[in-house]
């Protein structure tokens, strides 16, 4: 019923007579309509309840009945996340974080504190090698990072003044000096012109942290992206204004810029860090970190290398799983009117519903009338069965993992799981991936 109804059934109870006005928008009518909203109110959420005792149409109690029904739990969980590779995040101090295998990255706000939304990025490749920077070594002139050059005579490298980490990310320092008789441009590389292949139309996107500690302040500020053929010929340059780097902090100040190959001939593709100077005297120190080279439209976080070992790194992909409204309810009922029954059939169904297929074998102990090439089986073996599915995830320890972190982890299939869960008690399942 709705508040014009309990109004009227409030006004039918009162006393008949002339003394009490009934009229539409009389003094009494519109003290009377405050209760008769809150009954409407009332009724409407009986009517609401009714809906939520059933388990396929349930919104509001979902989670109760989830909670009376042991759900979620770790065979079907209402979120999961995992991804194949490390990755890497700002944490709420700003200092680059490597997250390990299947740990997801969450976001922190203004305040530096984390929240629940967690970064989710498609795979990525940073075809820079070195993006760690290592090789460098201080001194004067010092050694540039491991393919890195430094083109735009008479400018040259005059010194290496730092080789460390800068919030997290691992920089190189280092100092441009020389005379200009006319307005010049000094390029910085970070790879080889045939590091990563490109063809026509091909989207890339380039990038790199800087920062300006001291010295003569350039000109422009540029990223040059220059297309090379198969041959290692440049077969052309292009080149794009940045905002100034400052003496701010480093991981605030990354240079980004799209590109797409535009050359038929095009083999290859690099980017290059330009500067542009005034005549004159130059002596300019900047801090240079993490260099990224990937395709797409868009920088996405920063990708290293591992340590001690340049070469093109991929990120894999971050998957995060949230069951939909529809897939609780649907797992609130299948609960409700579970009844499993464990034979070999049910089990390898039970496994193509998760998404896998298996094979299954069962054994029996070994007895007189079996051939000499049958396995030795005593009577334990008669509760045992296998599940053969595919190919399994295996994750290695590296040298950057800590000294808490497995030598090898397995990730395991959905379906080792819910199996483990239905199987009788007396039996043993037993798990074997190709």
């Amino acid at each position: 019923m709705d508040s014009s109804a309990y109004l009227s059934q409030l006004l039918a109870l009162l006393p008949p007579g002339d003394a009490l006005a009934r009229e539409p928008g009389s003094v009494l009518e519109r003290l009377l309509s405050v209760p008769a909203a809150e009954l409407a109110r009332v009724d409407g959420r009986v009517e609401a309840l009714l809906l939520e005792s059933d388990p396929a149409r349930t919104t509001e109690m979902l989670a109760d009945w989830e909670r009376a029904l042991g759900l979620p739990d770790e065979c079907y969980p209402n979120e999961s996340f995992s991804r194949a590779s490390r990755a890497w995040y700002f944490d709420g101090a700003g200092v680059l974080r490597e997250a390990a295998v299947d740990e997801p990255r969450y976001l922190y706000d203004a305040l530096g504190q984390r929240t629940e939304a967690v970064l989710v990025e498609a795979a990525a490749t940073n075809s820079v090698a070195n993006a760690r920077a290592g090789g460098a070594v201080v001194g004067t002139p010092g050694t540039l990072p491991t393919g890195f050059t430094i083109a735009g005579a008479p400018l040259a490298l005059a010194e290496i003044t730092l080789v460390g980490i800068e919030d997290g990310l691992p920089c190189v320092e280092l100092r441009i000096a020389g005379t200009l008789g006319a307005a010049g441009d000094l390029d910085i590389a970070f790879t080889t012109t045939t590091a990563t292949p490109a063809l026509l139309n091909d989207v890339f996107t380039g990038s790199f942290f800087w920062r300006l500690i001291s010295g003569t302040n350039p000109a422009n500020w540029r990223m040059r992206f220059e297309e090379y053929g198969s041959g290692g010929a440049l077969l052309v340059g292009s080149q794009v204004d940045l905002s100034p780097a400052t003496n701010a902090a480093l991981r605030g100040q990354r240079a980004s810029s799209a590109y797409t190959v535009a050359n038929a001939s095009a083999a290859f593709l690099r980017h290059v860090m330009r500067l542009r100077f005034a005549a004159g005297a130059v002596n300019v120190t900047l801090r240079l970190a993490v260099p990224q080279l990937e395709r797409g439209s868009g920088a996405t976080s920063p990708i290293l290398n591992p340590v001690g070992a340049p070469a093109a790194t991929t990120r894999a992909a971050d998957q995060r799983y949230v069951a939909t409204v529809a897939e609780r309810r649907a797992r609130v009922l299948a609960r409700l009117i579970e009844r499993f029954e464990p034979t070999p059939a049910a089990i390898i169904g039970l496994a193509a519903q998760l998404g896998d297929t298996v094979t299954l074998t069962e054994f029996r102990p070994h007895d007189c009338e079996d051939d000499c090439e049958a396995a030795l089986l005593d009577e334990p073996w008669a509760h045992a069965f296998q599940v053969a599915g595919g190919a399994q995830l295996v994750v290695e320890f590296t040298c950057e993992d800590t000294s808490e972190t497995p030598l090898s982890q397995w990730r395991t299939g959905a379906y080792e799981c819910a199996i483990r869960r239905f199987a009788p008690a007396h039996t043993i399942p037993i798990f074997t991936y190709d």
